[in-house]
């Protein structure tokens, strides 16, 4: 069978199985490409784009075998292959980590700009890092930055600390187990990222099947999504530079957040997809509509 044929056999089995796609993928058609190349021993990132090459019989009963997994454990297929794609870079993941899928990776290869000014980062934060990817991705652009990754989770930090290995980063990376910014006072940094948890109390017993596989405290935002998003504002302040800027993905809660401050100029970026859930704000804004968090 060529490869072409057997995406289409399981991109068919993967709807009819009524999956949810959002890992990594966001459809059946590309989730089944991922599966079979993966089941194929086919690298990903260095795929030639030959869909008419034939595939062996060991191949296809490898694709079979993963499909039925996927299928059968409902767990996203990231776990199931321990990879996963973000800002153009795979990463390792297992399920003491939350699958890396934050839209703040499509302004890494940028830097932020034109709200940034990369060239003069020299300290970083990722607030929330979970497995670790914001923060090594970001490093291996901004090769001159230091980077404090922090999670409140050992587990998640665990795997962070695989990834910056992985890519050579770690000696620019410190991981700190921290409440938020309990663990860093005095710190301050030019760039402070953070994907938080931001999914309303009443959405999260709503969620696919492939989530209750993730950690629920990388989820869980409280009764309007805004519990850590809160914090976040209210403390960031103190921990950036004069010139430093604030990125935020508030996700699902976006809505809650421009009601909650309407007077406050968020400026959200416009993702590939057409959302518009990551915010920034600047020292100079959080020192003019501060108090407004408190």
């Amino acid at each position: 069978m060529k490869l072409v044929d057997c995406v289409s056999e399981v991109e068919q089995q993967l709807q009819h199985a009524k999956l949810y796609f959002g890992h990594g993928t966001d459809n059946a058609r590309d989730e089944a490409a991922w599966l079979v190349m993966a089941a194929s021993g086919i690298n990903v990132g260095t795929f030639d784009g030959d869909w008419t090459q034939e595939l062996s019989v060991q191949q296809l009963a490898e694709t079979e075998k993963l499909v039925l997994k996927r299928i059968h454990s409902g767990q996203p297929l990231a776990y199931i292959l321990n990879s996963a794609w973000f800002a153009q870079t795979e990463f390792y993941i297992d399920e003491r980590a939350i699958v890396p899928r934050s839209h703040i990776g499509e302004w890494i290869p940028e830097c932020f700009e034109p709200w940034l000014d990369p060239t003069g980062v020299q300290n970083v934060l990722d607030l929330c890092t979970g497995g670790g990817c914001i923060a090594v991705a970001l490093a291996m652009v901004l090769n001159q930055a230091r980077f404090d990754a922090v999670d409140i989770s050992t587990d998640a930090l665990a795997v962070a600390a695989i990834n910056a290995r992985r890519h050579a980063v770690s000696d620019r990376i410190r991981l700190i187990q921290s409440d938020l910014f309990s663990a860093l006072p005095g710190h301050r940094y030019d760039l402070i990222l953070c994907n938080p948890p931001y999914v309303a109390d009443q959405l999260m017993d709503e969620l696919p099947l492939e989530y209750s596989h993730e950690p629920e405290i990388a989820f869980s935002g409280g009764s309007d999504g805004l519990t850590i998003i809160r914090q976040v504002l209210a403390e960031s302040r103190a921990h950036l530079t004069q010139r430093g800027l604030l990125v935020v993905e508030a996700g699902s809660a976006a809505l809650s957040v421009e009601s909650a401050w309407p007077t406050v100029p968020f400026t959200w970026l416009m993702s590939a997809n057409g959302e518009s859930v990551v915010f920034v704000l600047s020292a100079d804004e959080l020192d003019a509509f501060g108090q407004r968090f408190v």
